[in-house]
């Protein structure tokens, strides 16, 4: 079984296969919840790309995103030190993983069902996995890769 987690700034939502989804605000409480849903064999996790796309400029906004950025890498990796070895975690960042389709076309090609928008990024980032695989890889050799 396939989930996916979309991490935001001290929120984290996870969707699975079979539709359970969580919402954590921390990486703690999400692996708390995970005791609840059965456990996938491959764990996608949106991580933070390098390039920024933020259309806003300014010193607000690039201190923001850098402090996203962080948090979403500390997490990816902190997430992949407590995971049973069973489960494979994969990375994409946005920019590869979406094709670059919009988000509203994105949802609607992968069939997305959840009511919040972060949660049906999740489902989203399972149906791309299934059509393009080849956009995921594992922390460490994303990692090599920056």
């Amino acid at each position: 079984m396939i989930a996916a987690i979309d991490c935001d700034l001290r929120k984290l939502y996870y969707v699975d296969e079979l539709g359970n989804a969580l919402r954590a605000e921390s990486i703690t409480e999400l692996v708390e919840q995970f005791m609840t849903v059965p456990a996938p064999s491959t764990l996608l996790f949106e991580i933070a790309g390098a390039t920024d796309y933020t259309k806003e400029k300014g010193p607000g906004v690039a201190y923001n995103k850098r402090r996203w950025t962080i948090y979403n890498a500390v997490a990816a990796g902190a997430l992949s030190a407590i995971l049973p070895v069973q489960v494979k975690m994969l990375v994409s960042p946005s920019s590869l993983w979406t094709r670059r389709f919009e988000l509203t076309v994105r949802h609607k090609m992968a069939g997305c069902k959840q009511k919040q928008k972060d949660l049906r990024e999740c489902e989203a980032m399972m149906w791309f996995h299934r059509h393009y695989p080849a956009a995921w890889t594992p922390l460490a050799d994303y990692l090599e890769t920056l």
